[in-house]
């Protein structure tokens, strides 16, 4: 019998070489109108190992802001001084590392770590932290505040909404509610109210609509709180009935505050309550009560407001009324504005960022409106990694995004952080979800609670060395 294992070998390796030859073969090359995809025959045995989703990670924003734009090519970080604004970007050796301070006044943080300095007096610091889902659930934030409530006092997670996506991922605080309609800046709906702060409003449509806080144990600082203010807007006044911990329900009434921001406040002395709810017994049928969120807190000290917004690319922010957001401000008194967005902005296809820019432009002077004379603190967008042909890669927009905002913050006159680099660089996000335990989720985006210890603290570090500088700056002056 004739023996045909030498010609079955021969076909074997000619097949092999073949596909090998594919496997070479450039990503979208096009061949008679045709676009082949890139081939890899090796891919399920080289030694890249994905790691499998964080179980309770929040899925990925759902809003997309990415119109399609590939007229012209990515801009290149630059090093020098132009025309974008009085001061030239800071040494590349110091991104992530610094913030970086773009104001005219070259005062940077000063007003604030002056106001840091007034807690001792019986001062509160309050931060508004505009981000997207880089920060939902309290990720980073929760840390961050959690670190210098411990270092500077203050107690309480602060700011805190109606209803939340995120409300069972949190560590921050225990959280339900029933019978609220929700609008806010990236919900599409035919008739928008007067939005918060937050970017949000809430109004009850259901009889005995309710909200329940609860101080959770994860934290230091967020067990309890010694006082609870309500925000909100009402035509009429409004009965509702509320409770703290320990306590029988009691009724009150909501002042009428038609078009202005209302506060309902509520106080105690130390230890104060773990515990607190908020029922409206009748459904707002006239559409005149709007319910805004509470604050949570205990004494002197820092507190971090978490407006974290799923799918918030920045320019829904413009939504809000600089007016109305200027009420808020008379309650709160923010000593510093933090922006963090980008996140959803950042693909792999991205080729043009001028639509973005133009966007985040707008933003930023929309921004200085609600918020005149305070310290505004630009946040980049961190590392995002996605698939090119089989590699895992650094998103190719991001750079070029984190550059972008770098030179809106120079011409605006705002502090800058680098995110990207203070993560790491290119493929950082790679390495953090790699980790054990992880710190990032597989969808290379997305934080975990142990990421966002490690992220929160870096900013906490951040904050306490700058604050360093300026008390070193001012005994020497």
């Amino acid at each position: 019998m004739k023996n045909y294992l030498g010609q079955t070998l021969g076909l074997t390796l000619l097949v092999l070489l073949f596909l090998t030859g594919l496997s070479l073969v450039p990503e979208n090359l096009t061949l008679g109108g045709f676009q082949l995809r890139k081939m890899d025959i090796f891919a399920d045995i080289r030694s890249e190992a994905f790691p499998e989703p964080e179980k309770d990670i929040p899925p990925s924003d759902t809003t997309v802001f990415i119109p399609e734009d590939t007229l012209s090519e990515l801009p290149l970080p630059t090093a020098a001084a132009d025309s974008i604004g009085p001061l030239p970007p800071k040494d590349s050796v110091y991104f992530g590392k610094i913030v970086e301070d773009y104001s005219f006044d070259q005062q940077g943080l000063s007003r604030f770590f002056a106001a840091v300095d007034s807690i001792k007096f019986g001062r509160k610091v309050r931060v508004a932290w505009y981000g997207d889902s880089f920060v939902e659930g309290d990720i980073l934030v929760g840390d961050l505040r959690d670190t210098l409530q411990t270092v500077w006092g203050g107690a309480g997670v602060g700011f805190v909404p109606v209803t939340s996506e995120v409300a069972q991922f949190k560590r921050t605080l225990k959280h339900n509610f029933r019978g609220w309609a929700t609008y806010s800046i990236v919900k599409k709906t035919e008739k928008r109210p007067l939005l918060g702060i937050n970017g949000y409003a809430y109004r009850p449509v259901q009889a005995d609509a309710k909200i329940h806080y609860e101080g959770a144990e994860y934290f230091r600082n967020t067990k309890a709180w010694t006082e609870f203010r309500m925000f909100y807007t009402t035509g009429q006044k409004t009965p509702f009935v509320w409770q703290r911990e320990g306590d029988v329900p009691k009724t009150d009434f909501l002042k009428v505050q038609s078009g202005k921001v209302g506060q309902w406040l509520w106080e105690a002395n130390y230890p104060g309550t773990t515990a607190f709810a908020v029922r409206f017994p009748f459904a707002d049928s006239l559409s005149s009560l709007l319910v805004y969120g509470a604050s949570l807190e205990s004494g002197p000290g820092i507190y971090f407001d978490n407006f974290s917004v799923r799918g918030n690319s920045g320019g829904p922010l413009k939504l809000l009324k600089p007016d109305f957001i200027k009420q808020f401000d008379a309650f709160q008194q923010y000593d510093l504005i933090v922006l963090q967005v980008g996140l959803n902005a950042v693909t792999n296809s991205l080729s043009n960022i001028k639509w973005y820019e133009a966007e985040l432009d707008r933003t930023f002077a929309h921004l200085r409106a609600c918020f005149p004379n305070k310290p505004i603190l630009i946040v980049s967008v961190g590392d995002r990694a996605g698939k090119s042909g089989t590699e895992l890669v650094t998103m190719r927009g991001v750079p070029a995004i984190v550059a972008m905002q770098r030179d809106l913050a120079r011409k605006y006159g705002f502090l800058f952080y680098d995110l990207f680099w203070g993560m790491g660089g290119p493929g950082s996000i790679i390495e953090m979800a790699r980790h054990r335990p992880r710190y990032a989720n597989a969808d290379y985006t997305h934080l975990t609670h142990e990421g966002g210890k490690v992220m929160g603290h870096l900013f906490a570090k951040l904050f306490l060395e700058e604050q360093a500088h300026w008390s070193t700056k001012k005994q020497s002056q």
